[in-house]
């Protein structure tokens, strides 16, 4: 009798010891899958930490495309402060942080035609991006005056596709900048000239950053290179900003709590 209970016990132990180990990995599901879930929806946490890491990324991009040399860490610094500030709900330091990026943007987006680098671009890019993490429905509720602890349906959310009107009202933009940039002018040595007289050399000449219309002997003289490389940047420039008005535009209003 004593033996067929032993035995009967048996299953019911081992039943148990297999619904602990269950239990115990089931756990650790569930805590990785809350983890997954709040990545999948971001809220302003996730979104900040983001930020950060674009900011990290610009920093040393930046410095490297030789755009611009910070002396010390403290930019950085002082953009990671701000952003801690922006998690515990800080208005003001949201607003300065989205100037800050905008100025950044403007910097690198007035290089691209001088320095003609792909670093610079991609500068370019990650500066919007954060502008647009800034301007997200969870970052805004997190620094309303009653915060709200929002959560978007997915990244997607955040950056969404453009529109199929917005790349060709970007080109059309950048081609209408190039153009009214005409006004900028300046006197620029003609290459391969050898003069006859003083001066006979140097020519007026038109756009914006770089010159590329100009005239010699009465004849008109445009450098294609420096042409396209103001088209470029302004049509970089007119879409990106284009693509930030429509992206705070139309920003959902129910954000996933």
């Amino acid at each position: 009798m004593l033996q067929g209970a032993e035995c009967g016990r048996a299953p019911l132990i081992a039943q148990h010891e297999t619904s602990c180990v269950a239990c115990s990995v089931s756990d650790a599901d569930i805590a990785q899958g809350v983890d997954v879930a709040r990545w999948r929806r971001p809220g302003a946490d996730e979104i900040l930490l983001v930020f950060m890491l674009l900011a990290a990324i610009g920093f040393i991009w930046g410095w490297l495309a030789h755009i611009y040399m910070p002396q010390n860490p403290w930019p950085f610094l002082s953009t990671a402060f701000l952003a801690w500030r922006v998690s515990r709900g800080g208005r003001i330091s949201r607003m300065i942080l989205i100037i800050a990026s905008g100025a950044a943007y403007a910097v690198a987006a007035l290089a691209v035609a001088r320095l003609w680098d792909l670093a610079v671009v991609a500068l370019v890019i990650i500066c919007a991006v954060q502008i647009a993490l800034l301007v997200s429905p969870p970052v805004y509720g997190r620094t309303r005056r009653a915060p709200i602890q929002a959560r978007a349906r997915g990244w997607t959310q955040l950056v969404r596709r453009p529109p199929m009107w917005l790349l060709p009202w970007g080109l059309l933009a950048g081609a209408l900048l190039t153009m009214a940039y005409l006004g900028s002018m300046d006197w620029i040595a003609i290459p391969a000239c050898r003069p006859a007289a003083s001066d006979a050399c140097r020519a007026l000449a038109e756009g914006y950053p770089l010159r590329w219309l100009t005239a010699h002997q009465n004849e008109p003289v445009i450098f294609k290179g420096a042409l396209l490389k103001d088209c470029a940047q302004w049509v970089l420039v007119s879409t990106s900003v284009l693509y930030l008005g429509w992206l705070w535009l139309t920003a959902p209003t129910g954000a996933s709590d």
